[in-house]
């Protein structure tokens, strides 16, 4: 497991493998693909929770990326086996948002720390709109209570 602080927090972990696509001439992961292991936690995590990013039509939402990020704190090479540390740390009216670690147990180090922020948008308007009540209370059960943040509370 992770030496990480918060690493407890996590309760989802996808895994995979660096693939040669992803990496630069001699065997190192470009910066820019770091964000394709956040997309991976992203939608592997709600796909565990039971909620398929297709689905959100049938709740008359879509999704939106507002912000991306991502801190290296260490090379990641070819062929290493990663996994993705995913959670929701906050839900606001229309935004969520999710954190991310990128671990390799070979070497037991993080290499990056990830974060982003989403937005509900109607699947008409294509502005934002409350998070359905449905939707807001499988994240909130799926994180438990006290390990995510709302509008209306404090950190728990």
């Amino acid at each position: 497991m992770p030496p990480h602080d918060d690493i407890r927090k996590y309760r989802f972990k996808a895994t995979t493998r660096v693939r040669m696509s992803q990496t630069d001439i001699v065997g190192i992961v470009n910066n820019i693909r770091f964000f394709d292991f956040i997309e991976i936690g992203r939608f592997e995590y709600f796909r565990d929770m039971g909620l398929r990013y297709a689905d959100m039509k049938d709740y008359g939402v879509s999704m939106a990326l507002l912000e991306s990020s991502c801190r290296y704190l260490s090379p990641l090479y070819f062929d290493e086996v990663i996994e993705i540390y995913t959670r929701v740390d906050y839900i606001g009216d229309s935004s969520f948002q999710v954190r991310y670690l990128i671990y390799v147990p070979e070497r037991d180090v993080v290499v990056a720390e990830g974060k982003t922020a989403s937005v509900f948008l109607g699947i008409e308007s294509r502005k934002p709109i409350k998070i359905p009540d449905e939707l807001k209370r499988k994240i909130v059960d799926y994180e438990g209570e006290k390990n995510i943040r709302t509008k209306d509370s404090s950190v728990k």
